[in-house]
């Protein structure tokens, strides 16, 4: 795989846009509407997995465009590989592009923590949850090569699995981490 060109990718799967159009019912269950990155879709593909959607590019018409910026982004979230950041699963190329990744059952801390209901996390879940963060930003700062400044960390950007562990997602957002990966 080089930057700005398609090529294997070990552990992410490449997924045909009609396939990603079937597993989310034609795009009809929105988790997120909106924001910076676009919209999210609940996706059930045909062999059981249940994963997030996103259109790469996070909706913004400009970066639709680029496909190099579309490799890079696909470049840098394959290699990330920890138990507390969202994981991707896959993507889809051409015109419509998407990015697959790991459902996360409990949605946003920042919705675990706001709506009124649901119950509210105890002091130990809230501790771990700080935990996870941290171990993952170590991973990203310490662990990668290069290394990955995740300045967006808040609780919309912190997900919450089934067991509520805590991954941190929206990492390729970074514009700044993009460029620099590019200039390798």
């Amino acid at each position: 795989f080089a930057f700005g060109k398609p090529g294997a990718l070990p552990f992410v799967r490449r997924f045909k846009p009609s396939e990603i159009e079937a597993a989310t019912s034609g795009f009809s269950t929105a988790l997120e509407t909106g924001g910076p990155r676009g919209t999210a879709y609940r996706a059930r593909f045909a062999d059981g997995l249940v994963a997030t959607v996103r259109r790469a590019g996070g909706g913004d018409p400009e970066q639709e465009g680029q496909e190099g910026a579309f490799y890079r982004e696909l470049q840098l979230l394959g290699r990330l590989n920890h138990r507390h950041v969202v994981r991707l699963r896959g993507f889809s190329e051409g015109h419509n592009r998407f990015l697959v990744f790991d459902q996360m059952e409990n949605r946003s801390l920042k919705e675990c923590l706001h709506d009124p209901l649901r119950t509210p996390l105890n002091w130990r879940t809230r501790l771990q949850v700080a935990i996870d963060v941290a171990a993952a930003l170590e991973y990203l700062y310490y662990f990668c090569d290069p290394p990955v400044f995740h300045v967006t960390v808040n609780s919309s950007n912190v997900m919450m699995d089934a067991d509520f562990v805590a991954k941190v997602s929206h990492i390729g957002t970074l514009q700044t981490m993009l460029s620099v990966l590019a200039r390798q």
